[in-house]
Parts: structure tokens; C-alpha cells; sequence
């Protein structure tokens, strides 16, 4: 009686043709998924950031623009309206963490930078001294009518790696607008267009925290905010 069967080449072939396929879409799996888990921090952060000012509005009277200390080491509100101690008392900062790991784009150091880890492993950074309403240019009104704002940079992983800013290419200087999105904005930055072939998805993004508001400082960050 005759058998009915895979010989040995088949199967081998078979198996080898699975793991070209799988090593073709593996990549791309693994960054759209990334993306999305960026995405889904990056909106979480921002809508916790605007309910922290928008509570401390409605408790103290004192939202983004507002601030006007740089102290990084008292959670006193009233006596010392810092963007440190508004996070401390209306977000689930960690307080064991915040300030110890103070990183930038790329993972580099920065003395400057104050960073401020929450509770759900996310972090802000921001630069105490610019992090203030009476800074020059933080409280001048847009077409909006929202303040300018103070800019920062929110990590949707904390400490973890890659630690770097997402981007999207220009599409006609072939630049990257994001690089400097946490001390400039500049017409090229919110003109930029993400597309699959420009976008750079990963754990930081340009933030703005205006008044009562903290929004998307780049064309990345906006991208990832308003995409489903």
C-alpha cells in the first residue's frame, strides 16, 4: 500500500521558505508595534499632564502659566509655583526616581535637565530655568489663544532605552525638525508630514504645556497624539 507523505526536501523547503517569510515581516511587526505602544503612552501622558494643570487650576489657581520658580526641591505649591512642585502634588510622581537619571535625546547626560519619573514608568524632562511662565516668550498668546507654553520632553518609557527623540524628516529639507523640538519650534517642525517612509517612532516626544493644556510640540509627537 502506498503511503501518502511530505518527503524529507520538502519539508526543508517548506520550513526554509517560512523563515525567509518570517524574517521579511518580523521587523516590521516589532516596529509597529512599538509605535503603537509609544503612541498609547504618549496620549496617556499628555491627557494626565493637561489633568494635572487643569486640577491645580481648579484647587490652587495655578496651572502652566502660572509658574514662576525653577526649584526642583520643594512640593510647597503656593510658596514656590515650580512645573516640580505642581507635578508633585497633582500626578503619582516618584519621587524616588525623579531627578537621579537625567537624560536627553540619544541617552546623553544633561546637568541641565531635571527629570521627573511617574509611577506608570513614564518621565518628563525639562529644564528648570526655561520651565517657568516669566521665561521670555513662555506666556505670549498664539492665534489660539493659548500661551506659547514651556517645552519639555516626555518619555514613554523612563529610563529604559532607546532614549531618543521621534522624528519626522522634512519632506522637502530632508532635515530633522525634531531634533532641537525642546528649545526651538520652528515653522519647518509643525509643517513637517509623517509618513512610513519619514517617520521616526520612538520613546520621546516634544511636549508643550500651555496653561491649562500640555500638547504635541512636533510633527512627530502630533502625529503619534492624533493617529489612531
Amino acid at each position: 500500500m502506498k503511503k501518502n507523505g511530505f518527503t524529507l526536501a520538502e519539508v526543508l523547503i517548506t520550513l526554509t521558505i517560512i523563515g525567509v517569510i518570517a524574517t521579511m515581516t518580523l521587523p516590521a511587526l516589532m516596529t509597529n508595534t512599538q509605535e503603537q505602544q509609544a503612541k498609547t503612552a504618549l496620549k496617556k501622558g499628555i491627557n494626565t499632564l493637561t489633568e494635572a494643570a487643569q486640577l491645580s487650576q481648579a484647587i490652587d489657581g495655578i496651572d502652566y502659566a502660572s509658574l514662576t520658580s525653577s526649584n526642583t526641591t520643594s512640593g510647597e505649591l503656593l510658596t514656590n509655583p515650580s512645573l516640580y512642585a505642581l507635578l508633585v502634588n497633582r500626578t503619582q510622581a516618584d519621587m524616588q526616581k525623579s531627578g537621579m537619571n537625567r537624560l536627553r535625546k540619544n541617552g546623553q547626560a544633561d546637568a541641565a535637565n531635571y527629570t521627573m519619573f511617574f509611577r506608570d514608568g513614564t518621565a518628563l524632562m525639562f529644564n528648570p530655568a526655561q520651565a517657568m511662565s516669566n521665561v521670555a516668550g513662555a506666556n505670549t498668546l498664539e492665534p489660539d489663544g493659548l500661551p506659547h507654553g514651556i517645552r519639555a520632553i516626555f518619555d514613554t518609557n523612563g529610563i529604559k532605552g532607546p532614549n531618543v527623540v521621534s522624528n519626522c524628516m522634512h519632506i522637502t529639507t530632508g532635515t530633522d525638525t525634531d531634533a532641537t523640538a525642546a528649545s526651538t519650534s520652528t515653522p519647518e517642525q509643525l509643517q513637517a508630514v509623517c509618513n512610513s517612509t519619514n517617520r521616526v517612532i520612538k520613546d520621546q516626544f516634544a511636549v508643550r504645556l500651555r496653561g491649562g493644556f500640555a500638547v504635541p510640540n512636533s510633527a512627530a509627537a502630533r502625529w503619534a497624539f492624533e493617529s489612531n
